[in-house]
């Protein structure tokens, strides 16, 4: 039964006020709202304008981290990057700053985030990277440490010819353009909202790793960003792009890494293009500290025939988020994405991802794992997108997610968008907890039960983490086994 209030009201949570009542009138066929007397009317209209009041005070709160947050930038850029700077900050300020307003938000808590009080980074006294964050199948390393890059850390020795990782200030002149055209795109460029504009406005420099055509890279290539701060909360924004170029096959490990137990905010972007027929494996790790936050804006131009191979291993920070946009705008093309979340106590973790068949006879294949414990919140959210034209479309989408404790939480939302005929597309999830029955087979062969859950979590998540470097299994392992 519909009812019309005599007044407009926004909004709002009415459970902890007894003292209000409104009562249904059912003598009427649409109804109506009676209120009970004037002073409930007035009572009414008084809590809708403290939650105003209230909304206006948390928008003031959001504004002070966002002036807190450029205080601690460097001086305005020169030359192209200071154009760009310029052009988002100002489109940054006709943003709103996220909210569970916003659609894309709703379901992230970010109001830890945005209790974080940023300061300056003492660029004197950064220290090395620990060992224990190298990996041996990975030679070729280009370090930041606060977004400050670490040529003592970093080791370009023995790259392939005509392979360039280093700074854009320092890349092809003739190939700059192309670039600085990839930051108007995808979630990661001007289009992706409030945190990769947000990056933008403080560029300092852009990392860049262009694999020229035909070129086979058989060893990793390892890009870390690593926060390290001892007695300040800070903040840095890296952004990455990577060339592939045509009929290219190469390796890519994105790492994000804590040195210490730091407190900062770590705000990264990486747009990547593919050229035609071009094959590239890309991995990204999040390890940061559980003080730390990191957020990630990842854009994939996918051309006609190009491969692009994506895991993700995220278990690290009070919040993190991964947001990735795939666009397969060429024939042929395909994706595969495969994603592992982690995360206890009172963690938020997020993926956020948008895979867009553009074009004919396109495939994309996308698996997501979710390891939940504790009081710890996992979300994903994952659209597949079949645009008109796009025949022949082959498209699969699955979550599966282990909730290891009663006030353990997911939500997960698997969305196709299917505007063409002639395709092939499937899409699900599933919730649940370790079998016991399996449980109980273990341990009447003698199993304890501690040991047979570590068996079973470890077979959950060994179709996502297998392949991946030794150093990084044991961490992942040793991670796994320490919350159960």
């Amino acid at each position: 039964m519909g009812f019309v209030l005599p007044f407009k009201i926004s909004p709002c949570n009415l459970s902890n006020y007894s003292p209000l009542k409104l009562t249904i009138q059912k003598n009427s066929f649409k109804g109506k709202e009676e209120i009970e007397s004037k002073s409930q009317l007035k009572s009414f209209r008084n809590i809708t304008l403290l939650q105003m009041q209230q909304k206006s005070e948390s928008s003031l709160g959001k504004n002070d981290w966002l002036q807190s947050f450029f205080s601690t930038q460097a001086e305005k850029e020169e030359g192209e990057l200071g154009k760009w700077k310029k052009v988002s900050k100002n489109v940054l300020n006709n943003t709103p700053i996220p909210s569970d307003k916003d659609e894309s938000w709703r379901l992230t808590p970010l109001s830890k985030l945005f209790e974080m009080n940023f300061s300056k980074i003492d660029f004197s006294d950064l220290p090395s990277l620990p060992e224990k964050f190298l990996i041996q199948t990975a030679p070729f390393r280009a370090v930041y440490i606060n977004g400050v890059f670490s040529e003592e850390s970093s080791n370009f020795k023995n790259l392939p010819e005509n392979v360039f990782i280093g700074s854009l200030k320092d890349f092809d002149e003739n190939k700059k353009e192309e670039i600085l055209d990839l930051l108007s795109k995808g979630e990661s460029g001007i289009d992706g909202g409030f945190f990769p504009l947000l990056n933008m406005s403080c560029l300092q420099d852009i990392l860049v790793i262009s694999i020229p055509e035909g070129a086979v890279i058989l060893d990793s290539i390892h890009v870390i960003f690593a926060g390290f701060s001892e007695k300040k909360t800070v903040n840095f924004n890296p952004r990455l792009v990577i060339l592939a170029g045509t009929s290219s096959v190469s390796k890519i490990i994105e790492h994000h890494v804590s040195i210490g137990d730091a407190h900062y905010f770590d705000n990264s972007a990486t747009t990547v293009l593919l050229e035609k027929n071009s094959k590239l494996d890309f991995t990204f790790l999040n390890e940061v500290s559980e003080n730390s936050s990191q957020i990630s804006s990842i854009h994939v131009n996918e051309q006609k025939g190009s491969f692009f191979n994506f895991k993700s291993l995220s278990f690290g920070g009070f919040l993190s988020r991964i947001s990735l946009g795939i666009d397969m705008n060429g024939i042929g093309s395909s994706c595969k994405v495969n994603g592992l979340t982690v995360a206890k106590e009172t963690q938020i973790s997020d993926f956020h991802s948008r895979i867009s068949h553009n074009f004919p006879r396109c495939q994309s294949s996308q698996l997501q794992k979710n390891l939940i414990t504790g009081k710890a919140q996992g979300i994903f959210a994952g659209k597949i997108q079949v645009q008109h034209g796009a025949f022949e479309t082959e498209s699969d989408q699955l979550s599966k997610t282990l909730l290891l404790s009663s006030k353990a939480k997911i939500d997960a939302l698997p969305i196709l968008e299917i505007n063409n005929e002639n395709v092939k597309c499937t899409h699900g999830s599933t919730v649940s907890d370790l079998d016991e029955n399996q449980i109980f087979y273990f341990q009447s062969r003698g199993i304890t039960q501690e040991k047979a859950r570590y068996l079973l979590t470890i077979g959950f998540v060994e179709e996502i983490i297998k392949g991946l470097p030794d150093q990084l299994l044991k961490r992942v392992s040793d991670f796994i086994n320490s919350f159960l």
